[in-house]
């Protein structure tokens, strides 16, 4: 009987854990020539919305909309939004892998302020070719929360663009 109980309860706790509403985002950022070891121009990036991880990426936003700059102990960062308000969870699901200028933690790195959520970029990965993937986990789900892509694009417009 105990074994049964415990069983129970881990069990309970799996399924609540995996049980969220899961949305993907993809923020491709290109220079010019798409060095990926930091050239002298700087990236642009384009932020693309994903219902389901392995969907084509035809959502995607204008240049740089949802970006601003900020400076972090004399270091220029650019912040990006990637439209997952009030996700419990975000995780970085990707980058290309031989990538010479991005390095998590150092050059790129996910920041959640309030209730929304953002990915900086400084240093050499400024000025490189980088395809980000970007995972989020909300308790609704997204639809419930901003109900159209034209919602979540007016987000990205609202912001300070560089």
């Amino acid at each position: 009987m105990i074994f049964f109980v415990r069983f129970s309860i881990i069990f309970a706790f799996l399924f609540i854990d995996t049980w969220a509403y899961q949305q993907y985002r993809t923020l491709k950022c290109t220079t010019p020539n798409n060095q990926i070891k930091a050239g002298k121009d700087r990236a642009k990036c384009r932020l693309i919305i994903k219902d389901i991880e392995t969907e084509k990426p035809i959502r995607q936003s204008a240049e740089n909309a949802g970006c601003f700059t900020e400076f972090h102990k004399n270091e220029e960062r650019i912040y990006c939004s990637f439209v997952c308000p009030f996700a419990h969870t975000t995780s970085m699901k990707g980058i290309e892998q031989g990538h010479q200028a991005c390095y998590n933690y150092h050059s790129y790195q996910i920041e959640k302020r309030e209730n929304e959520w953002f990915i900086w970029r400084s240093g050499k990965c400024l000025n490189s070719t980088v395809t980000l993937d970007i995972g989020c986990q909300f308790d609704q789900p997204f639809k419930q929360i901003i109900s159209n892509d034209s919602e979540v694009f007016a987000r990205l417009r609202s912001r300070a663009v560089n």
